[in-house]
């Protein structure tokens, strides 16, 4: 009988972790955001491609597990995704807002990406010094539950918001400049560039300021979800090791006319 009140107390099965569907399975199903130069979609044949993309399959190699692109999402919506198993990992990459590190779990950084200000090309106001833009005047561009809502309430607290839903791209994020919404962005140099091939001469960084911020571009799992956490970790040290990060960042660079920053190796070799 006691055996019996103890079994009907138990939960009818655990719930299975993605660490053990990736290793049963092989392969790893992925979730993104289609934000270029980090990932890139093809709007006629839907194929992925972008510097996560790159260090992703890369990922897959070295574990010897495939990759499977199935998921885009916005990056407001990153967290319930993974809750409800919609894919494994979160394959492009993120900064660490302090909203993101509470609802999921992070790797190491892939690369090292800065941020800096922009505005638009006739607009020199900000020039030199940034906290002219801290005012109620300037309105800032950003996206709910985003890195840049986050990072805007930091760093211009006085400045007006202007948000976008969690679903918008990073071209609507930027077009709210060029349409005169916003005043002023805080960004990286790789998307600003990316979206100047179609809308030449309509943005510029603000002169004579350093990076507002350098941040690590991390891929995400659920929240606990630390062995799929700890594997992909491993990977990423061995890549940076083998300096396979800094020769995909490298390509991308030429093309995007931006400099990223490699993880250093884990170790020093001896003179």
């Amino acid at each position: 009988m006691i055996i019996l009140l103890l079994a009907a107390s138990l939960p009818a099965h655990a719930e299975e972790t993605a660490f053990l569907r990736v290793e049963k399975s092989k392969t790893i199903n992925c979730g993104y955001i289609t934000w270029p130069p980090y990932i890139i979609k093809d709007p006629n044949t839907g194929k992925v491609s972008g510097i996560n993309y790159d260090i992703m399959e890369a990922i897959g190699r070295n574990l010897g597990l495939k990759i499977n692109w199935i998921v885009e999402t916005g990056s407001g919506e990153i967290a319930a995704a993974l809750n409800a198993q919609k894919f494994d990992v979160m394959c492009a990459s993120l900064w660490p807002a302090a909203g993101r590190l509470q609802t999921l779990t992070m790797t190491r950084a892939t690369f090292y990406n800065p941020v800096h200000a922009f505005t638009r090309a006739d607009d020199q106001r900000f020039d030199s010094n940034i906290e002219k833009a801290n005012i109620k005047d300037v309105k800032i561009s950003a996206i709910d539950g985003d890195y840049s809502y986050d990072l805007a309430k930091e760093k211009l607290p006085n400045a007006t918001i202007v948000s976008l839903p969690m679903t918008a791209s990073g071209s609507e994020f930027l077009m709210q400049i060029m349409t005169k919404k916003a005043d002023i962005v805080m960004c990286d140099v790789g998307l600003v560039n990316d979206f100047m091939k179609t809308n030449p001469n309509t943005l510029r960084k603000v002169a004579s300021i350093p990076p507002v911020r350098i941040y690590g571009e991390l891929l995400s799992v659920r929240r606990g979800e630390y062995q799929l956490r700890d594997m992909i970790d491993h990977a990423i040290t061995q890549l940076a090791d083998d300096g396979v990060i800094e020769t995909i960042l490298q390509k991308y660079e030429k093309n995007y006319g931006v400099k990223y920053y490699s993880p250093t190796p884990s170790y020093v070799v001896p003179r």
